[in-house]
C-alpha cells in the first residue's frame, strides 16, 4: 500500500512539472510585451499612437484579440508591424497570458510605467 501511495505521489509530481513546462510564462510575456509592444509602439504620443498597457482592456478583450491567429490584433496593426517583429507562437501565447492576467478587470491590473 505504501509503495502505491509513493508511486502515485511521485507520478503526480512529475505530471505537474511536465504540465507546467508547457504552460504559458507570464513573466516572459511581460518582458516581451514591454520590449516589442510597449517600448517600440505603444508608449504614446509617437506618431499619434495610442498608449496601450495591460489595463487598457479587460482580460476577455485581450483574449478576443488573440483569437483566430490574432485577427483583431492584425486589424489594429494595419502596417504589418506584427510581421516585422516575427515572434514565435510561444511568445505570443506568453504575451496573451500576461495581458489577460493583468487586464483592467484582474486583481492585479498593471501599467508599464
Amino acid at each position: 500500500m505504501k509503495q502505491k501511495l509513493m508511486f502515485l505521489t511521485v507520478f503526480m509530481m512529475v505530471l505537474i512539472m511536465v504540465a507546467s513546462s508547457f504552460a504559458a510564462n507570464t513573466r516572459d510575456g511581460r518582458r516581451k510585451f514591454k520590449k516589442y509592444c510597449y517600448k517600440e509602439c505603444h508608449r504614446g504620443n509617437i506618431d499619434g499612437v495610442k498608449v496601450i498597457t495591460p489595463n487598457s482592456y479587460t482580460g476577455g478583450q485581450w483574449l478576443e484579440m488573440f483569437k483566430n491567429n490574432r485577427a483583431t490584433l492584425k486589424r489594429y496593426h494595419k502596417n504589418n508591424e506584427l510581421d516585422k517583429i516575427d515572434l514565435s507562437e510561444k511568445v505570443y501565447e506568453n504575451i496573451r497570458e500576461y495581458l489577460k492576467d493583468h487586464g483592467l478587470d484582474s486583481d492585479t491590473p498593471e501599467t508599464c510605467g
